[in-house]
């Protein structure tokens, strides 16, 4: 069953064409690779899904009903939730206090509930705590629950990217360059994190460079070449295909 659909998704900076048709579909309850050369278009197509950039042409939809040009906020509220390549924070906030930042459904948001403590702010605000401890440990984040994320290392802040979207109960995650600049121990870690989430039902579009590792967690994998689809497939499959081979790995049809 279709979770996200992408249908002729173009988008121009001025003469620069950075989309240029693209389309593919997600599947609910994958792990989809979305792999590509530098300037294919990954990012700018997550931009557009997330809401960041609004699509010259084209339409996207999710569950059903239709997203193209939202904004961030009501993608996020239907369950679309991203992530960045560079994973910043605010300095002078904790890693648990990020965590409750991104908690759902806060009654405590509103200033009358904010300064009067209702039963129900309160409520709602020991079942984030809960959710969030619940995140640092599975996360393993325990070690650095008080420290500021300018003092964490990278392989941490991703895994504090995980953990803010996991907050705002997903159902799919965008996940851009989850392992970059993250120690081998760590992209180990964090590719178990992936694929017990999409045990328990989350949706999940990966961008990544690391080839191995898109093996060895990707049910699917879609290829993007010049701001539009080229193929998809088994890893295998797309491994040998020679489009990709000349597109993505740099080997030309008289060496191949």
């Amino acid at each position: 069953m279709t979770l996200l659909s992408i249908k002729n998704v173009s988008l121009n900076f001025g003469g620069l064409k950075a989309l240029n048709g693209a389309s593919f579909d997600v599947t609910r309850g994958t792990l989809t690779g979305l792999i590509g050369p530098n300037g294919a278009g990954k990012t700018t197509l997550f931009n557009c899904i997330s809401g960041l950039y609004r699509p010259t042409d084209g339409a996207i939809a999710f569950a059903g009903k239709a997203i193209t040009g939202l904004p961030p906020e009501k993608v996020t509220a239907s369950g679309l939730i991203r992530t960045f390549q560079l994973a910043r924070g605010f300095p002078r906030m904790s890693v648990f206090d990020h965590l409750l930042l991104y908690g759902q459904h806060q009654p405590g948001e509103s200033i009358l509930s904010g300064l009067i403590g209702s039963a129900a702010a309160r409520r709602r605000e020991s079942a984030l705590h809960d959710k969030a401890w619940a995140i640092v440990k599975r996360l393993k984040l325990e070690r650095i629950v008080n420290h500021f994320p300018g003092n964490v290392s990278g392989g941490q802040k991703k895994l504090l990217e995980i953990g803010r979207a996991l907050m705002t109960d997903p159902q799919m995650l965008l996940l851009d360059e989850p392992m970059a600049g993250v120690n081998p121990t760590l992209v180990n870690e964090i590719g178990d994190h992936l694929l017990a989430l999409k045990e328990e039902g989350i949706t999940i579009l990966l961008i990544e460079h690391d080839m191995p590792l898109i093996r060895r967690l990707c049910d699917e994998v879609i290829v993007m070449a010049e701001g539009a689809f080229m193929a998809r497939g088994k890893f295998d499959d797309i491994a040998s295909d020679t489009r990709v081979q000349e597109a993505y790995l740099g080997v030309t049809r008289s060496c191949a």
